[in-house]
């Protein structure tokens, strides 16, 4: 009887043909792989004349979220186009190239303006500075 049972198992258990079965990945997680390494972390503004600390954060849903200690937050969409980034920002429409000198640094350069604005990785714990 336990020789039937042990068979019985063995005959429903998985065949190995030493080939590595691949599941696709699930939806959604192709349009994840393809964003960028700034999405998802908090970035501290550090550009001279920016209001004190001024954070970006892009999250994966496409929303972007602005805030300083002396501004009310705001909440944009955002979207992507090779090394463009695109927002609203109060009916504005923005478009910055963005480039990453290293994994902790991310510069933006507003579309036709001669100036940029520099972002570090914040860390935590972080607290607004003293004004």
């Amino acid at each position: 009887m336990w020789l039937t049972a042990a068979l019985v198992l063995c005959a429903c258990g998985e065949q190995t043909t030493g080939r590595r079965v691949v599941q696709p990945p699930p939806a959604g997680a192709a349009a994840q792989d393809e964003l960028p390494p700034f999405v998802g972390r908090v970035w501290r503004l550090i550009t001279p004349g920016s209001a004190p600390g001024s954070l970006r954060i892009f999250l994966e849903d496409r929303t972007l979220v602005m805030v300083s200690c002396v501004e009310p937050y705001r909440l944009a969409k955002w979207g992507i186009a090779g090394s463009n980034i695109r927002w609203l920002e109060s009916t504005i429409p923005i478009e910055v190239e963005y480039e990453m000198p290293s994994p902790d640094e991310l510069v933006l350069r507003i579309a036709g303006q001669d100036r940029e604005q520099t972002l570090v990785a914040a860390s935590a714990p972080y607290v607004c500075p003293e004004r």
